[in-house]
């Protein structure tokens, strides 16, 4: 059974889509990043997208919780009912 997750959509994400929050159902958050592209990815600029276009670019910082997945099981890791996402990208600056 699929958990119901809250996607947050950080800086260039909700500027460009003008939203702040998407409701999910995923079992991983490879699922959540999968359903994402295949709505959201044709909307978005293309220095967000991988090469081939078909894909976020790897990039692209993914925290379950607020921790990195990099950190977990990446997009392998499971997802429990209430869980957020937040979707961003690196910030580098001074």
């Amino acid at each position: 059974m699929c958990a119901k997750v809250k996607l947050h959509l950080l800086n260039i994400f909700r500027l460009e889509l003008k939203t702040q929050y998407i409701d999910m159902e995923a079992d991983t958050v490879g699922e959540v990043i999968s359903q994402f592209e295949q709505k959201y990815l044709e909307k978005l600029p293309d220095y967000l997208k991988s090469k081939n276009k078909k894909h976020l670019t790897e990039q692209i910082l993914v925290l379950l919780n607020g921790a990195n997945v990099r950190n977990m099981e990446s997009k392998a890791t499971k997802l429990v009912e209430g869980d957020e996402i937040q979707l961003s990208v690196p910030i580098i600056g001074g």
